[in-house]
């Protein structure tokens, strides 16, 4: 190619770049009507918070700091030569090496939330449990410290039941606290917006967003009554005790606990909460008596499995495996092997339903059953009584629910053939922290042959035994069967629990 050649494609070359300019594509403008959407989302979270911030709370738990057993006995010279410090009075009195009065420090803290102009509060009871103090911190910085001043916090009442407590600050002289509602968690629908905040991992008022995963949970091992809606708004430790909310800024529930993975402490989506109504019904009693005054009606009861519910003719319900003597529900005329089906009208298919169904009434409201017996359905009234006095005058069996040492075992029960099976041993429980020599503790397939020396039958049966409970030991004997079930070897299993609880 000559010179000239050249020139003329580098003539044309540079036409061509001004005449036909390089299509550069630009990205689509964004849809500004989908914009404005998620702007209106973004602002009503941010809302709700601005709303409920000022009704939360911050619990810090302050115990008495014990010293170590082993050291108590050690001469004053010893702790001055290796520096350790000593615990002072809330005088600034040196203890004594034998103990003496320690000034409380911060155990723990959890969260809270307002529920009535007159600084009602409700949280956990864990979060409160075994404290000297509490202190009470607002989202504008005041502090109520019953260490300084007891009227700046009073325990209201505590309910270990389902692990709730109801606080008062400021002795009840100021009416306007900031307060949030109780929103019905009866028509919550799985997939609903959930925002949680609380004071995890000592980080305040912390806000997580998430959905409900799913409501109605139990048989977590938990607590006696439960009721949970799960959801995966992260809460951590700190969280307990802090609301739930919807999107409308009211209280769903009431942030308990959290099932963690592996050795993390920390979230992995599996939140739980305790429901609303349940929460409501026991702040209701708490405020008003004190203490849950619930009722009992007087049956044990367990599940209608299909091979049973062809026995007893029924479809659905919850079988009544016995009637206390001279109790409400004998009185009103019901018997062992009865079915009961709907309490006060609502259906009932377990006996978590039907525990709960109950606990809506009243020590002496009058409960209408609808049974089957025989085939036919009947229907029953009865007259409720109140529980803790019904226990008293029966032994203190534990019908109508679980006891306190049998939920802390930590265990899913059934009798089959006369014998009572482990379904589940929960994590958490006792039993699941319990291990004893080569039998590395009790499994799923284990046969409980004896609780306290004295041999067991029936989940019934287990539960009676718990009440020979001796010096905060429960003793198992147990069977399990080899891998292939061609042999067994039995063993006894000691379980330490708190008998007060």
């Amino acid at each position: 190619m000559t010179t000239g050649h050249r020139i003329m494609v580098l003539y044309f070359a540079v036409l061509a770049f001004f005449y036909f300019p390089l299509q550069v594509s630009a990205q689509p403008p964004i849809n500004a009507a989908s914009l404005q959407v998620a702007q209106q989302v973004e602002n009503a979270f941010s809302e709700v918070v601005n709303h409920a911030k000022p009704a939360v709370v911050v619990i810090t738990n302050k115990q008495t700091a014990p010293e170590a057993p082993a050291m108590q006995d050690m001469p004053e010279e010893f702790y001055r030569f290796f520096g350790i410090p000593r615990f002072r009075d809330q005088w600034g009195k040196q203890d004594g090496p034998r103990g003496g009065r320690r000034k409380p420090v911060p155990a723990g803290k959890g969260s809270g939330v307002l529920f009535s102009a007159e600084g009602y509060l409700v949280t956990n009871y864990h979060v409160i449990d075994n404290h000297a103090f509490l202190e009470v911190k607002t989202s504008d910085g005041t502090v109520y410290d019953n260490e300084k001043d007891q009227d700046a916090v009073k325990v209201v009442g505590i309910d270990k039941e389902t692990d709730l407590a109801v606080l008062q600050l400021g002795g009840g002289k100021k009416k306007d606290f900031p307060f949030l509602e109780f929103a019905d968690s009866d028509q919550l629908r799985v997939g609903q917006w959930t925002i949680a905040i609380g004071a995890p991992f000592n980080f305040d008022y912390s806000v997580t967003i998430g959905c409900v995963s799913q409501k109605g949970r139990y048989d977590t091992g938990m607590s006696t009554y439960e009721n949970y809606i799960q959801t995966d708004a992260s809460i951590n430790p700190g969280n307990s005790g802090g609301p739930l909310l919807n999107i409308s800024g009211q209280i769903i529930g009431i942030n308990q606990f959290i099932y963690t993975g592996g050795m993390s402490r920390g979230s992995i989506g599996l939140g739980f909460a305790i429901a609303s109504n349940l929460v409501r019904q026991v702040t209701d009693s708490l405020v008003k008596n004190g203490e849950v005054v619930r009722p009992f009606i007087g049956i044990a009861m367990q599940e209608l499995t299909p091979e049973i519910g062809k026995q007893f003719e029924a479809d659905s319900g919850v079988l009544v495996s016995e009637v206390i003597a001279g109790e409400a529900a004998e009185k009103a005329g019901l018997k062992n092997g009865d079915v009961i089906q709907k309490v006060g009208g609502q259906p009932v298919f377990s006996p978590h339903d039907l525990l709960l169904a109950v606990t809506k009434y009243q020590p002496g409201d009058k409960i209408d059953l609808v049974v089957k017996r025989d085939g036919k359905d009947l229907t029953f009234t009865v007259i409720a009584g109140q529980r803790g006095n019904d226990l008293a005058a029966s032994g203190n069996r534990n019908f109508d629910r679980p006891g306190g040492i049998l939920n802390q075992l930590g265990m899913r029960l059934r009798a089959v053939e006369g014998r009572v099976v482990v379904q589940e041993v929960l994590p958490n429980g006792a039993v699941a922290e319990a291990t004893e020599g080569e039998s590395g503790g009790i499994r799923a397939g284990d046969v409980i042959l004896e609780v306290n020396r004295i041999p067991v039958k029936s989940v019934t049966e287990f539960a009676e035994a718990l009440e020979h409970t001796r010096n905060n030991t429960v003793m198992l004997y147990v069977e399990r069967s080899s891998r292939n079930q061609s042999s067994s070897y039995r063993f006894f299993m000691p379980v330490p629990v708190n008998e007060s609880k």
